[in-house]
């Protein structure tokens, strides 16, 4: 083995540790992202129970409210679904973008990714 042949294989392992290492990096700005949406997921969860609690005991109509956080709710357990998926957690369930190709939630008007209609 020649020096040259050295210096390529230490090359190779060196590119392969980074790439490594940037996944690993990835995988865990990822995994914060999921955190701080499941906070926020279980904030709203939160809101709807004591809207839905004055509703029963008070006779209060909350719909409006409600709806809206339900709209919200859907839109932070999509962005999770798309999250999930990038770091593998589990089989998508969607469409395929026709732009760029990527797999998003089957009930998007507009990707994710690429901001173009699904």
């Amino acid at each position: 083995m020649d020096i040259n042949d050295i210096k390529a294989t230490i090359r190779d392992a060196a590119s392969t540790a980074g790439r490594k290492a940037g996944e690993i990096a990835n995988k865990t700005k990822i995994k914060f992202a999921l955190a701080n949406l499941q906070g926020d997921l279980d904030e709203l969860y939160e809101k709807l129970g004591r809207l839905y609690y004055e509703a029963v005991t008070q006779g209060i109509n909350n719909g409006t409210k409600e709806s809206a956080i339900i709209t919200k709710i859907d839109s932070i357990k999509d962005d999770m679904e798309i999250l999930k998926a990038e770091i593998g957690e589990f089989p998508r369930k969607g469409k395929i973008c026709r732009h760029c190709g990527k797999n998003i939630p089957k009930n998007s008007s507009f990707c994710p990714y690429c901001g173009k209609d699904a």
